[in-house]
């Protein structure tokens, strides 16, 4: 309860990285530490079509590889219903034969 945003200005990483520490660290559940670096800063910046998966909210996605602990790497990212960032199609293929818990993003 001590923090509502987690942000960064200058290194776009920073965000992911803390999110997955905090669940790792067992300081929160991922999903409640990724509202903090989606949810709390649409709210805290007035931008009521993001920051959760909902419908009619604008659909910004990152599929991030978790396999090495304390070393999230993004995979893709999928915004406005479009594909504009994929680091290898094959690991999309391997993400996809091996479901893991949805993590919501801004």
């Amino acid at each position: 309860g001590l923090c509502s945003v987690l942000a960064s200005d200058y290194y776009y990483p920073a965000q992911l990285l803390a999110a997955f520490r905090l669940a790792a660290d067992g300081v929160l559940p991922l999903t409640e530490a990724w509202n903090l670096v989606s949810a709390g800063p649409a709210r805290a910046t007035g931008l009521a079509d993001r920051g959760v998966l909902a419908e009619g909210r604008r659909a910004d996605i990152l599929l991030v590889d978790d396999s090495a602990p304390l070393r999230p790497r993004l995979i893709a990212v999928i915004s406005g219903g479009k594909l504009v960032h994929l680091t290898d199609a094959t690991r999309l293929l391997t993400a996809a034969a091996t479901p893991r818990e949805a993590v919501v993003a801004a």
